[in-house]
């Protein structure tokens, strides 16, 4: 078996420019899987952990035709429904939060960006604090009732939005209302949220035109979350006169967050691969037809091999040991290249979006089965060629000039 290997071995060596050809397309297609895979990973441990400070016992009630903030569609949420929540069996605290587009300006240029609101309550104003992750990473946060004063989220502070970096006690316009800067948000790696103001409820009403209404209401159970968001939800539906499946509303605890979070990125990611595996595809036809032009250039080798005892699965063994060389040739350099760029893509959003953005991550499974699986590509395409030269006649390949 170890010459046999070493016959495979200085085959795959002595036609290098061949055998480079032949691994391209398993190398772009494994290098695509890993590096969609790991920003993939990445996504979903940022989602993990955004949730993981919000905790288990949350919440989230929302318009289920969700428009523009949440307030302009069929559903909307209000101060009636805030009290209703309030009111439920097994709910501790509920907060309603407001999220609506407003015109902000600074340094003469103006961009529209979500308007986040504080509640006045301050036991409102903590809980929808800890839904939403707010941290400060310079200055301060809002205190409740607090006017006159501004947020805003790590993105806008980058001089990427208003080509120039906005500083505390900088005044930034919000639909034509001055507001001085007080806090800016410790970076989350939601869009959203890192690209929000955030405002005290009573000037952000002001300045969005909007007195009652909510774009989502949080409420924090006391409790089994799930029990406590299904008398949640009999509780609108019973105040709507609504029957069960035609809610215009929706309830979802955390738990259901995440998981809703996590089948999207796991689909996107399904779709990606797919399309990645075209790669690997094209790649194990041109093992296939280097190993089926093996075959025919030596014809007259398998012949002498045959004649001088070799087996029909020696000779198996070295051909497909040829094509899954290859193939885990393939996966590794697809691995590393793949590596790379999803380190690259990692440093390219960080350094337009801001540290912390996102995070490409390489899973031990992710690296070995890329490889392994590059590997068992290989050996499949190589198997059919692999059969041809194994049933040779010696006599018949030993007259091939």
């Amino acid at each position: 078996m170890r010459e046999l290997a070493k016959i495979g071995l200085w085959n795959i060596v002595r036609r290098k420019k061949r055998a480079l050809l032949t691994v391209l397309g398993i190398f772009i297609g494994i290098a695509a899987v890993v590096a969609l895979v790991s920003i993939g990973q990445g996504l979903q441990q940022s989602v993990q952990d955004q949730f993981s400070k919000v905790g288990g016992d949350k919440i989230l009630v929302q318009a289920k035709e969700f428009g523009v903030g949440g307030v302009a569609a069929a559903g909307k949420l209000g101060v009636r429904e805030l009290d209703v929540i309030q009111h439920v069996i097994g709910v501790g605290e509920a907060a309603g939060g407001l999220a609506l587009s407003g015109k902000t300006r600074f340094n003469d240029v103006q961009r529209t960006v979500f308007v986040a609101m504080l509640p006045v309550k301050s036991s409102e104003a903590n809980l929808l604090t800890t839904f939403t992750t707010w941290e400060a990473d310079k200055g301060r946060l809002l205190r409740s009732g607090e006017r006159g004063k501004v947020v805003i989220g790590a993105t806008l502070s980058s001089g990427n939005v208003f080509l120039k970096d906005i500083s505390l006690r900088n005044t930034i316009v919000v639909n034509d209302v001055g507001f001085d800067v007080v806090g800016i948000l410790t970076r989350t790696g939601d869009p959203t949220t890192d690209s929000s103001v955030i405002l005290s409820e009573p000037d952000a009403r002001a300045v969005l035109n909007s007195s009652d209404v909510y774009s989502y209401i949080v409420a924090q159970a006391v409790g089994d979350p799930d029990v406590v968001s299904h008398r949640v939800e009999r509780a609108l539906r019973r105040d709507r006169h609504q029957k069960e499946g035609n809610e215009d509303f929706s309830v979802q605890t955390s738990t259901e967050l995440i998981a809703s979070f996590n089948t999207v990125l796991n689909i996107i990611q399904v779709i990606f691969v797919g399309i990645a595996a075209i790669s690997l595809l094209v790649g194990g036809v041109g093992i296939m037809n280097t190993m089926f032009t093996a075959v025919l250039e030596r014809t007259r080798e398998i012949g002498v091999m045959k004649a001088i005892g070799a087996t029909n699965s020696s000779i198996l063994f070295v051909f497909m040991l040829e094509s899954g060389i290859l193939g885990l040739l393939g996966g590794v350099a697809g691995v590393l290249v793949g590596a790379g760029i999803g380190m690259l893509v990692e440093q390219v959003v960080n350094y337009a979006y801001g540290a912390g953005t996102i995070h490409a991550v390489f899973p031990v499974w992710l690296v070995i089965g890329a490889v392994l699986f590059a590997g068992v590509i290989g050996i499949l395409s190589g198997l059919l060629p692999a059969l041809r030269a194994s049933r040779l006649s010696p006599v018949e390949a030993l007259r091939e000039e």
